[in-house]
């Protein structure tokens, strides 16, 4: 095989975890569908909002801890001769730092720059090509760029691409920050924020250039693009932030229009246009009054002037997710606590789910339900917990106190698509404390929970939860977390840990009777699951070391993180599934990008065998000669470069090809950073 020149790439995506402090109570609220708002009823829910607001004001400083985010992916390769982005559903497209039409690559170039201040505070740019879109040809014996194209918004930072499917538009999106993750329960972070959007006409890319701009208020939290229609979530917080004690001392006193609250838009830098109006925004009656603004976004991407529409949702919000049909958003009426870097969930939480169905530009609230549990602790990971297929939402979440299995038998009737009473809509089911007996099923960290819309009640109507009353096996141990989770057809896999991954297979065939298919026990645990073949599944995770001691010790799950681990599943028998080949990269301290970002993988099939292309940090230098190694000790950096393995699909089987070394510790002592690394596969080229 041979193989050109290698290229990194610089994005950050920075995972949630940082909150306020102010934490009210966590008491369940009667779930219900959203409302649509007018004039004055969107006037009076700011008013309230801003003299009840604990979002913080947004001229605050924003929570400096972060965490680096991680996601899963499904195979976005297809079965050409060249890779494209690894994606979570199959056909619909997301933004990455890299696209190709099979001849020319667009990458986006985020370099590191080093900025001084020169006289009378000018601002020096050591590296001004930094910041741009390279459009490269790969015909010929290698890489040669023709064209670069500079991000015309000096205040932004470029951040994915998207390319039309006649290959004619490239679409890039633009950002003045990146940090929204880390910052995500700071609602006051998002006042201020503006999302560009780049469309440039590549019909010649030797002489590609900029059309059309389109800036937006708000930041961009997630997008997807299915045919010529790019969806955005936007999230925006009013500016024009009242201050909450002159509010208080004059209830009677008026705000502005909420139409000045709202969002805008403007094209190629000309005047202001409203977003989205009082009357096509959503209200979520009693919530929790929070000044955020959510709106989705549809934009037009065949013309050089593209059309929009929109909808907004007013409220906190915590993932996006986009099937082929709809949007559905994933919000809380609950508050957090902080821990650390890491957000603490009420033991009772429960999550809504809202339904937007889109058809091109057209966007229709569809209805809403309310479901146990949440989506974890990493925010670029929540939307694989969702996944539609036939009418049919499926939906895992998870609980820290977790759910009796029998957990149907001691709630009410379902009502307007909540599982309980109007009571306590969510409430866990009797443990005894009630002066009942006690239910004699074990518990289950993880809940699947399938929807289906009610056209009838503009609902979102349960059809089955699991684990049930007939199939109370609980999905998971006591103690453990849920990792990498993947929907693949009829079926749901998911990894929960604690020392050893058990991966469990759920069949969801009969969406009424879903039930767990089998499950596997093996080393270390997977963050990552991805599709081979009908028959295999990769997992890249990591491998672990037991912790024998007592307490939440060994990285805090009873076992100490290892180098990264590659295992191949045998899925063909659900009730027995097998690893049949595994491969363990590194010591501890070695990282993949993937494991941040699913993006980061590279998957092409060629006849029965799976290329796969993976940027890894390698560490496995020991220290000091001395010095004792132990599961806790992490070993110095080696090298970092592109791992490449080829999977046979007939002999199920992982064999590692020399990896493409760019760096090594001598020329980075310290180590370099994979995270934002991509690659491009294209026959026998890479």
């Amino acid at each position: 095989m041979k193989y050109f020149t290698v290229y990194s790439f610089c994005l950050i995506f920075l995972t949630a975890c940082a909150s306020n402090s102010n934490s009210s109570s966590n008491e369940a609220r009667s779930a219900g569908s959203l409302v649509l708002a007018d004039e004055g009823s969107l006037s009076t829910y700011f008013k309230e909002a801003f003299n009840q607001s604990s979002d913080g004001n947004p001229n605050d400083e924003a929570p400096t801890e972060v965490a680096t985010s991680e996601s899963a992916s499904a195979d976005g390769a297809g079965g050409s001769s060249v890779s494209s982005t690894n994606l979570q559903e199959s056909g619909v497209d997301e933004a990455d730092l890299i696209k190709t039409d099979g001849r020319y690559i667009y990458s986006i170039d985020k370099s590191e720059q080093a900025n001084t201040a020169g006289p009378a505070d000018e601002v020096i740019v050591e590296n001004p090509s930094s910041n741009s879109i390279r459009i490269m040809d790969s015909q010929g014996t290698g890489l040669t760029q023709v064209k670069r194209i500079k991000n015309p918004a000096p205040d932004s930072q470029l951040s994915g691409l998207y390319l039309t499917e006649d290959k004619t538009r490239l679409v890039a999106t633009a950002s003045q920050s990146g940090n929204y993750y880390g910052s995500w329960f700071y609602p006051g972070y998002f006042a201020n924020q503006r999302t560009d959007l780049l469309f440039v006409d590549v019909q010649n890319p030797a002489s590609a250039a900029v059309k059309t701009e389109l800036h937006i208020d708000g930041a961009l939290i997630s997008s997807r693009r299915t045919g010529n229609t790019l969806y955005l979530a936007m999230r925006h917080y009013p500016s024009g932030y009242p201050d909450p004690a002159a509010s208080a001392e004059n209830q009677d006193s008026a705000l502005p229009p909420a139409a000045n609250f709202l969002p805008t838009y403007s094209l190629n830098q000309g005047p202001k246009h409203p977003l989205v109006l009082p009357s096509e925004c959503y209200l979520q009656p009693n919530a929790k009054h929070s000044a955020s603004i959510i709106t989705l976004v549809a934009v037009d991407l065949g013309t050089d002037i593209p059309a929009l529409n929109s909808r907004c949702f007013v409220g906190s919000a915590e993932a996006l997710y986009a099937s082929t049909e709809a949007l559905y958003l994933a919000t809380t009426r609950y508050d957090y606590q902080v821990a650390g870097d890491n957000a603490v969930y009420s033991p009772n939480i429960t999550t809504d789910i809202h339904k937007f169905a889109f058809d091109a530009l057209n966007l229709e609230y569809r209805g809403s339900a309310e479901v146990r549990g949440h989506l974890g602790w990493h925010q670029d990971r929540k939307s694989f917990r969702f996944s539609e297929k036939d009418g049919f939402l499926r939906l895992l979440t998870f609980a820290e106190d977790q759910w009796n299995t029998a957990a149907g038998e001691d709630e009410g009737p379902v009502q307007d698509g909540s599982t309980g009473t109007s009571e306590s809509p969510i409430a866990p089911p009797d443990d005894g404390s009630n002066g009942g007996p006690p239910s004699t099923a074990k518990k289950s960290p993880v809940l699947l929970t399938i929807l289906k819309e009610d056209p009838n009640k503009a609902a979102l109507q349960q059809v089955a939860q699991l684990p049930n009353k007939n199939h109370p096996e609980p999905i998971g141990l006591p103690g453990e977390k849920l990792y990498a989770s993947r929907f693949i057809g009829d079926r749901a896999f998911l990894v929960t840990f604690r020392v050893t991954d058990p991966l469990y297979i759920l069949d969801l065939s009969k969406p009424t009777d879903p039930f767990v298919a089998g499950s596997l026990k093996v080393d270390g645990y997977s963050d990552y699951l991805h599709p081979i073949s009908d028959t295999l599944l990769l997992g890249i995770g990591k491998d672990a070391i037991p912790d024998e001691r007592q307490g939440e010790t060994g990285d805090g799950r009873g076992a100490w993180y290892q180098g990264v681990k590659l295992s191949l599943l045998d899925i063909s028998n659900p009730s027995q599934p097998r690893e049949t080949s595994k491969i363990i990269l590194g010591k501890r301290g070695t990282e993949a990008a993937v494991l941040r970002n699913h993006h980061g993988l590279t998957g092409l099939l060629s006849g029965d065998t799976y290329r796969i292309a993976l940027p890894v940090s390698l560490h496995e230098r020991e220290g000091s000669p001395n010095a004792s190694i132990r599961p806790e000790s992490y070993y110095n950096y080696s090298q970092a470069g592109l791992y490449r393995f080829d999977i046979s699909v007939v002999n199920q089987t992982i064999t590692e090809i020399p990896p493409l070394v760019v760096s090594d510790y001598n020329q980075h002592p310290t180590g370099q950073n994979v995270d934002n690394d991509r690659s491009v596969i294209m026959g026998d080229n890479v």
